[in-house]
């Protein structure tokens, strides 16, 4: 992950795009309506070898799981760490598959790889990669060809650039502009495609800490890298490949449709430019000076990649990462889905007294959490009831942090219809039915436990 501070965050997004709402933007997935995470896989270990935090077979058996806990909401996860030795490593080059994680019945890591992406379409899932075009390293297949062929950004005098340290190694800028020219984009694209080919059934990809900075050294402004970086872009599209981004970027609204973070975005641009132009998972908190009550107003996704229980985690952690993993997704994206299915209307008020509107009577207040669908309350602080708008019939979601004693939920839309209801926990195995509950006076009656989520359908075939 690229460490910036605010000014940077706010540099990534000074050059204007226009406002794009109201627009069709057509791209292979509704990032809106999508759970988008990453997959740690492997890092290197500082010894020449790999530390391994997931192996392809493994991560097919997560996928499976997140599959039943989300209930089957439609998703892409990135893995980070596919290549080499890991995550970083020997950038630019990203033309092999860390041989650690593949499956023993196969081949070579690749073939696992490639088992993996078109099995986890079978569990909702689209598998891709985390990929890096920015960054290059010394240690590289590629660094004497980029090096001699003038391919890194340089100081005003004249020095390569660096731009950070990763895996104890230095991290020098890829010139966008000569990469480019040289065709080193687009043989570097190329080769991905050809070793990967189910890279384009799954239509996208997410380049990490993919920013413009100025090459001094070759007296070219931030502004020009910037365009060579659409044109990369625009190569990736031919291709029939979305590229999605770790931070929201002004100038790529309309052309990229999900960035990691969405720091320095104002409420104007939320008011502006849909959900499904462009969205993203949530504003790091690690970025002081944000506006984060954006998050709550509009809705925020889930970063997911915290949560898996990795090899390398203690046996606690492992045991109760569905836990922490159902509260970030039900508190979060059942909001963020919600909500980006609605029309943005309006903001009112100022700090921590804001109300957002949308459409179907939708309010949103900050100051006391809540969510209302007209005089329907669907969240009072961290407990929640939303409709699931990923699902062709009718579902209800309902989750409460602390748990509920006979608590009564007055029900949104045809809901109030219904005379009895199925609940359903959910878990990592999938729903079990535990009651039937009547439907009175346009209302429901629940007790819940703690960090227990649960799915509501209505009873069929009634007289």
């Amino acid at each position: 992950m690229l460490k910036l501070n605010y000014l940077s965050i706010v540099l990534i997004g000074f050059l204007s795009a226009g406002n794009l709402a109201g627009q069709s933007v057509k791209f292979n997935h509704d990032y809106s309506q999508t759970l988008v995470m990453k997959l740690g896989m492997s890092v290197p270990d500082g010894n020449g070898g790999s530390k391994v935090f997931c192996d392809f077979e493994n991560a097919l058996k997560l996928i499976k799981q997140a599959d039943q806990l989300t209930l089957q909401v439609p998703k892409i996860i990135y893995l980070v760490g596919w290549q080499y030795k890991g995550h970083d490593d020997k950038y630019p080059a990203m033309f092999e598959v860390n041989s650690l994680l593949k499956r023993p019945q196969d081949e070579n890591a690749r073939e696992s790889l490639l088992w993996l992406m078109r099995e986890a379409r079978k569990y909702h899932t689209t598998v891709s990669l985390h990929i890096n075009m920015t960054d290059a390293y010394d240690d590289s297949p590629l660094w004497d060809t980029y090096v001699e062929n003038d391919l890194i950004s340089k100081k005003r005098f004249g020095g390569l650039m660096v731009i950070g340290n990763y895996n104890n190694r230095n991290a020098y800028a890829i010139n966008y502009k000569n990469e480019w020219e040289s065709g080193w984009t687009q043989k570097r694209i190329d080769s991905l495609i050809n070793l990967l080919p189910e890279l384009q059934k799954a239509g996208t990809i997410h380049i990490d800490a993919w920013i413009a900075r100025e090459s001094k050294g070759h007296y070219e402004s931030l502004v020009t890298e910037s365009e060579y970086q659409k044109k990369a872009l625009d190569y990736w599209k031919k291709k029939g490949i979305d590229v999605t981004s770790e931070w929201v970027m002004d100038y790529m609204t309309g052309l990229v449709p999900f960035a990691w973070h969405f720091n320095a975005r104002t409420q104007e641009q939320y008011l502006e430019v849909p959900a499904n132009v462009y969205t993203g998972s949530g504003i790091n908190p690690d970025v002081a000076g944000s506006d984060f009550g954006l998050g709550f107003l509009f809705g925020q996704s889930m970063y997911g990649e915290g949560l898996w229980p990795y090899w390398n985690r203690n046996d606690e952690d492992k045991k109760n990462w569905d836990k922490k993993f159902a509260a970030k997704f039900y508190l979060n994206c059942l909001q963020y889905f919600y909500l980006n299915s609605l029309d943005r209307i309006s903001i009112s008020g100022s700090g921590k007294e804001r109300i957002s509107k949308f459409s179907k009577g939708v309010s949103v207040s900050l100051k006391d959490s809540t969510v209302y669908e007209h005089e329907v309350k669907l969240r009072e602080k961290n407990t929640v009831l939303f409709p699931v708008v990923w699902k062709e019939n009718p579902n209800l979601a309902v989750y409460s942090e602390d748990g509920e004693t006979n608590k009564s939920f007055k029900l949104p839309g045809v809901w109030k219809y219904f005379q009895t209801i199925d609940l359903y926990e959910i878990s990592l195995d999938g729903i079990k039915h535990i009651d039937k509950v009547e439907v009175k006076n346009e209302a429901i009656i629940l007790n819940l436990s703690a960090s227990q989520p649960y799915l509501l359908q209505p009873v069929r075939n009634e007289k």
